[in-house]
């Protein structure tokens, strides 16, 4: 048998059947990429991507640098770009996310044309529906993930090399050539289509048509110029990050292995369910799936004997999807499935030449039913387990989805400002800091470290807290300050508590400190208010209370709490804990409560009268702050630790 690949008569019409075939395939698509809207991941890396694209679309900063990739070092910044048109469009993260959905669409029809251009409409068909409805596609066009571009990168690198080939067009040549180049600066596991155009170059002699080739390398260059310029001028650590993910590399067949998972479409459930899931462990249907890929691979190889001039598409298609297990053999950090995703639509151009290449009728309704059967089932399968993840919350599945911390955000009134109090206030380190700096990117707003920080503006806002209880909504319910307070519920789950929010009008203090009279002038521009000791659960707990007087330090402050007995009052300290101040978010006229838990244990072994010592450092260079005073520190106390809160 022999596989076609001519190109159909010019200006062909679709049939009915045919047209309405695929539109049924594309429909499908987008079920399942825009279906259950808002149930997708939408964590650190979907966030930090976001704030950099909205930098660029909406704050007017070119991206020089991507986001952090899992090989330790930062991604270039090509991802950024091409999020930022639908950040230009809205600042709403679920817009986003539909494009990568829209995207993912495009893709399917894309590797179904170029399928159908080469084998017929059957062909078409049946490689746009196994991509369609492939597990790994479907999950990974559902969020603003670097990673979620490659598919489509794969495809324009297929159909630009096919049209370079069958059509000589010198045009699609250099779209090839730039595609190759590009996409390792979306998502650095895209340098393995430049393996494969090499091979390619060599393969069909289009070192004899260098100028399109050059054309296409010289704008991926000039795409990459700004990061390098970057990098060399001014974040030499970058250097050092590549020079140390390239230590130690391994040769083995682990991408290989991920490919054939890719292919089985078994093993996604972790991406929502964790481990919880009994759809993408069916054994049945992977071997289904593997036997239809595993029968295209056969196709493909006999496409090979014909001449590749006139017979491209099988040796490209296995150039695609041979060239990114080729490229991870040699790894020096580990391969994740992720990388092997540019080979997606080489599956199903695989399938779609079973189709084209098997004998007779009957063989071709059979595989065409077992096709609509696989590929039906894993739709359904993904249907049913996004709509679960949307509703239950799973031990290492789908952490807080877009549409539930959307949700939050929109919570709160647009005319008051908002503080989200929240484990680590730093968007640059801090998952659901991030996440909600994106979410809240065009409104007023703080994200504060909740963990240690309580601040109350001078203003009235709204204040939303994560995971109550913690400790700065502790402080607040302790300062008599949560009142009529929301609960803004997140999935059902064992544990799982809600957002909680209130609205402060800027004035009322909070109750239970004992004030000083004079206040504590530190040179930084905080003036220390109150303090008081109680007990919360199993932790011993210093409060402060401090007023910002006027705009404070730039750097990383920490205030320590040192605490003393009567043996120790002049010598070295019991116990201390240091915390972060976070000082860029205390605003004049703020009230700011500074949080500082020891363990009630170590605590309780202490005998008679205690004192505090607080006070301000530099983390960088540890130089204390003096008060205006005199001294570094103040004394607060004597006091008995309370035996309850």
């Amino acid at each position: 048998m022999a596989l076609p690949d001519s190109l159909p008569v010019p200006n062909q019409k679709w049939t009915r059947i045919e047209a309405l075939a695929f539109a049924g395939v594309l429909l499908l698509a987008a079920v399942l990429r825009f279906g259950w809207s808002g149930v997708n991941s939408f964590a650190f890396d979907e966030a930090r991507l976001s704030l950099i694209s909205l930098d660029m679309a909406r704050g007017g900063v070119f991206a020089t640098v991507g986001m952090p990739s899992s090989a330790g070092v930062p991604n270039l910044p090509a991802a950024a770009w091409i999020y930022a048109l639908p950040y230009a469009l809205s600042p709403d993260p679920l817009v986003a996310t539909l494009f990568t959905g829209l995207l993912g669409v495009v893709a399917v029809a894309l590797t179904g044309w170029l399928a159908r251009e080469a084998w017929g409409a059957q062909a078409g068909v049946a490689a746009a529906l196994f991509l369609a409805a492939s597990p790994f596609a479907v999950l990974y066009s559902r969020s603003i993930w670097a990673q979620d571009l490659l598919p489509l990168l794969g495809i324009v690198w297929a159909a630009a090399a096919y049209a370079a080939v069958r059509r000589g067009s010198a045009w699609a040549l250099a779209l090839h050539s730039f595609v190759a180049g590009f996409a390792f600066q979306v998502h650095f596991a895209g340098a393995a289509l430049a393996l494969g155009s090499l091979w390619l170059l060599l393969r069909f002699g289009w070192w004899r048509r260098w100028r399109p080739v050059l054309v296409g390398g010289l704008l991926a260059a000039a795409a990459a110029l700004p990061f390098a310029l970057e990098v060399l001028t001014h974040r030499p650590d970058i250097l050092d990050a590549f020079r140390a993910a390239s230590g130690g590399a391994q040769v083995d067949g682990s991408a290989f292995a991920w490919l054939v998972q890719l292919a089985a479409g078994q093993g996604w459930g972790y991406m929502i369910t964790g481990q919880w899931d009994a759809f993408s462990q069916n054994t049945v249907y992977a071997l289904l799936s593997l036997v239809l890929c595993g029968a295209g691979g056969v196709a493909l190889l006999t496409g090979l004997r014909r001449r590749a001039q006139v017979a491209p598409l099988p040796e490209i298609t296995l150039v695609l999807l041979l060239s990114g297990a080729a490229f991870f053999t040699r790894h020096s950090t580990p391969v994740f499935i992720h990388y092997l995703l540019a080979a997606l639509p080489a599956l199903a151009l695989s399938v779609g030449a079973l189709l084209a290449w098997l004998p007779g009728r009957f063989l071709r309704a059979a595989t065409g039913l077992l096709l609509i059967g696989v590929c039906g089932t894993a739709a359904v399968w993904l249907g049913q387990s996004i709509a679960l993840g949307g509703r239950i919350e799973t031990p290492g599945g789908l952490g807080t989805p877009l549409g539930i911390s959307r949700g939050a955000a929109q919570t709160v009134p647009e005319d008051r400002p908002a503080l989200f109090f929240t484990h680590g206030g730093d968007p640059l380190r801090d998952g659901e800091a991030a996440v909600f700096a994106a979410l809240w990117y065009t409104r007023p707003h703080r994200i504060i470290g909740g963990d240690s920080l309580l601040i109350l503006p001078g203003e009235p806002a709204a204040l939303l807290g994560t995971l109550a209880p913690f400790q700065a909504w502790e402080e607040l319910a302790a300062a008599g300050l949560a009142t009529d307070v929301q609960n803004i519920p997140r999935r059902e789950g064992e544990g799982v508590l809600p957002f909680v929010m209130t609205l402060y009008d800027g004035q009322t203090a909070p109750e239970g400190f004992t004030l000083l009279e004079p206040t504590v002038t530190f040179a930084d521009g905080t003036r220390l208010m109150g303090w008081k000791v109680r007990r919360v659960g199993d932790r011993f707990r210093v409060s402060t209370l401090w007023a910002a007087d006027a705009p404070l330090p730039v750097g990383t402050m920490q205030q320590f709490h040192h605490l003393r007995d009567n043996a120790t009052l002049d010598g070295e300290f019991r116990l201390g804990t240091d915390v972060p101040l976070q000082m860029g978010q205390w605003w004049a006229g703020d009230r700011v409560i500074v949080i500082a838990d020891f363990a009630a244990g170590d605590v309780d072994a202490l005998q008679g009268s205690l004192w505090v010592d607080v006070g301000h450092y530099a983390l960088e260079n540890m130089q204390r702050v003096v008060l205006t005073a005199g001294g570094d520190h103040v004394r607060l106390g004597p006091f008995n630790p309370p035996m309850s809160g």
